[in-house]
Order: structure tokens, then sequence, then C-alpha cells
């Protein structure tokens, strides 16, 4: 399965997480959905991750958001594939 930015431009939330964090960008989620594919996450795990409070936190910890890499977001997948 290949995660597409359809899949999490189709989500409303409205609360904090990924997908109203302020610094969200497209370039983040092409990045999010790279790592989210390479690391063979299902949708549903996804929209786990995007719509979850942890996710609006580790937006808050990358210190320079235009910086945000693959790894980072493999290492936050790390503890979904167990």
């Amino acid at each position: 399965m290949c995660l597409e930015n359809m899949d999490i431009d189709s989500i409303e939330v409205s609360h904090d997480c990924y997908l109203t964090h302020p610094d969200r960008s497209d370039d983040s989620d092409d990045v999010l959905l790279d790592a989210a594919n390479q690391c063979d996450l299902t949708k549903k795990d996804l929209v786990r991750w995007a719509t979850s409070a942890r996710s609006f936190c580790f937006m808050d910890e990358i210190d320079n958001i235009s910086d945000i890499d693959v790894s980072d977001f493999r290492m936050e997948f790390d503890p979904l594939s167990m």
C-alpha cells in the first residue's frame, strides 16, 4: 500500500495534533508520507499517529521544521512497528 496526501488531507480534527500544528507544511507532509511508506505503516496507523496529541508534541520538538528528515519520522514511528 502506498500512502498519499489524500490519506491525510481528508481527515478533519479540531484538537492539537500533527494535522493542526502551525508548522505543518506540504514539505513536512511529503517527508511524513515518505517515512510512513518506508515503515510500511497502514493508513489506520498513519491516521492514529497524525491525530494523536503525541504528534503535536513531536512537531514542537523539532528545532527547525524546514530541516525535518525521514529519519525523524522513522524514529517516531518505531514503536508502532512493535
